[in-house]
């Protein structure tokens, strides 16, 4: 009886080891992007069929976090905000509007492609998206983006050195169809 529990006892402790070995080789990468393109310009620009009415965005910007929980998966949160602003002044006529969007996701991506320098990535995420829409007419609308978040992406990090580097990812990721920034993988 006591070799079996030496046995099980071993073979657990090696089980630790191999864990605690995967641990090691996980990683932790922080990222902070700009989206190229928001298309919230869009939903205002739609809103008023005026010629001379203007439309510019701040945003998307994107924070990251992703830890990889497997050798080729990484699971994480992105937090966004973007801030669109309309002005129209012609003839006496002033109007502006706005709309704020904050959005959190849950992603997770599959890395199929891992190298010293590369990796590249394709994945999805869900989440919660909160709207605000103001107008200088005290009117809002109730088209404005809804409260369920998503995403879908291809990407890639490379990287200049071990830890820091650049990101881009192409696809529907948080109000733009291409973003770009830096990552930092501790």
């Amino acid at each position: 009886m006591k070799k079996i529990s030496a046995i099980f006892l071993l073979l657990i402790l090696s089980g630790f080891a191999v864990f605690a070995q995967q641990q090691n080789e996980k990683k932790f990468i922080l990222s902070a992007g700009y989206g190229v393109g928001n298309f919230w310009t869009k939903f205002l620009k739609d809103a008023l069929d005026l010629p001379d009415y203007k439309v510019k965005a701040l945003g998307p910007i994107t924070f990251i976090g992703e830890y990889r929980l497997y050798k080729k998966i990484t699971g994480g949160i992105s937090l966004t905000y973007s801030d669109i602003n309309g002005h129209i002044n012609k003839n006496g006529f002033e109007y502006s509007d706005e709309l704020i969007i904050y959005t959190g996701l849950i992603r997770v991506n599959y890395h199929p492609i891992i190298t010293r320098k590369w990796d590249v990535y394709l994945g999805g995420g869900l989440g919660y998206v909160n709207s605000q829409y103001k107008s200088s007419l005290g009117t809002g609308s109730s088209n404005v983006p809804g409260e369920f978040g998503y995403s879908a992406q291809v990407g890639a990090h490379y990287y200049l050195t071990k830890k820091a580097g650049f990101y881009g990812e192409l696809g529907y990721v948080n109000g733009s169809f291409l973003q770009l920034g830096v990552c930092l993988q501790l």
